[in-house]
């Protein structure tokens, strides 16, 4: 890469990294091209120099965070023997990984083909093999279709969920072992 080329690459990443920032700090998760303009200290036409439109923005940041989940599930898949604390591993990073949640509540179209969409499928992919080796080890019932699973997990890590119960009193840790015990005994009074 030379020198020209660098600087763009380098520009991007700052124009990536204050967008990203700016959508976690409005409640609507929106993004504005003049105020991220101004926060990277550039003109607006440079910054659609770089990127055709802010949706063309948030794609890209999409891209990258689903990319870094994908590789926190490998890791994962690899790291941990146990497979029931894979998936409590996972349970864990996600709650704790704003960036996560962000991922899986902006689901790319699934009738558009995209990088983001190649990446969820992905990682549907690897969560229905985990979940299927669940099933075979009967610690997860085999009545459940590995899809239902699948989509169940993902939609366990809704972002206004998360910030209700935190500002009810429940607290990370609580929430975290909470959806552990949900998602693995169901709802039934032990007896």
């Amino acid at each position: 890469m030379n020198w020209k080329e660098q600087q763009k690459y380098d520009r991007e990443q700052l124009i990536l990294a204050q967008a990203e920032s700016m959508l976690f700090q409005t409640k609507e998760g929106t993004l504005n091209m003049d105020e991220l303009a101004v926060a990277v200290g550039i003109s607006k036409g440079t910054l659609y120099n770089h990127f055709s439109n802010k949706e063309a923005i948030v794609t890209r940041i999409m891209e990258r965070n689903a990319h870094n989940f994908l590789q926190m599930m490998r890791e994962t898949m690899i790291n941990v023997d146990d497979s029931l604390m894979k998936l409590k591993t996972l349970i864990r990073t996600i709650i704790r990984n704003p960036y996560f949640i962000l991922v899986l509540q902006n689901k790319p179209d699934r009738n558009t083909d995209s990088e983001l969409k190649q990446l969820f499928e992905r990682i549907y992919e690897e969560l229905a093999i985990l979940f299927k080796h669940l099933q075979k080890q009967r610690i997860l019932d085999p009545v459940y279709p590995t899809p239902f699973l699948v989509s169940y997990f993902i939609h366990l890590f809704d972002p206004d969920i998360f910030d209700f119960l935190l500002k009810e009193g429940v607290l990370e840790d609580q929430i975290v072992a909470l959806t552990e015990r949900f998602f693995f005994q169901g709802t039934q009074k032990e007896m």
